[in-house]
């Protein structure tokens, strides 16, 4: 059972504090490719589950990261707030759910059947869409169902790294799940 960590207060703090600033909504992740060269790119948060430590994202399937994904799983998703000056690192390994298939549901990348669930999820996301935006995946696009070519992904929250650049001295803190599944957290040097 994973239990709250003091990061998420930090972070909903952050995240309340910046709500009035869209550039705010933007994070980095960061992937690499088959020949271990790392690919970073600016993405819209979509929202975060509290309780199952994951955040969600979403995709177009003929992007870059879409294959980097299916051959490593892993990603880091990088997050600046501007007014507060704290960084937030997550990394974590990826879950892609598309039309018919889920990605990287564990740690080892493997094609699975998407579960119900993981359809449904994909489904709200998709209708929260604005209409512009559902059109972006394709002009034709039906409210009841996906587009084919829009994924749903998932960062399943393993460790977290805090920056506080203001006020001095710097903070930073390490926070991770151990094998019990608690958080653990420790101070870094920045």
């Amino acid at each position: 059972m994973q239990h709250h960590s003091p990061w998420q207060t930090i972070f909903y703090r952050s995240l309340a504090a910046h709500e009035k600033i869209p550039a705010s909504r933007y994070l980095q992740l960061a992937t690499v490719d088959n020949h271990g060269h790392p690919h970073c790119r600016t993405l819209v948060f979509r929202g975060f589950n509290q309780d199952k430590n994951q955040m969600y994202l979403h995709t177009d399937n003929r992007s870059e990261k879409m294959s980097q994904l299916e051959i490593h799983n892993r990603a880091e998703a990088c997050w600046y707030f501007s007014e507060t000056r704290e960084q937030f690192r997550f990394s974590g390994h990826v879950e892609s759910i598309s039309d018919k298939k889920s990605i990287g549901q564990s740690e080892q990348s493997k094609t699975t059947n998407c579960s119900p669930e993981a359809q449904r999820l994909r489904l709200t996301h998709w209708q929260n869409l604005s209409d512009a935006l559902r059109e972006s995946y394709g002009q034709n696009y039906d409210i009841a169902k996906p587009d084919e070519n829009f994924v749903l992904l998932i960062l399943h929250i393993t460790r977290v790294d805090y920056l506080r650049l203001a006020p001095l001295p710097h903070l930073r803190v390490s926070y991770h799940l151990d094998a019990s599944e608690n958080w653990q957290a420790k101070s870094a040097v920045p």
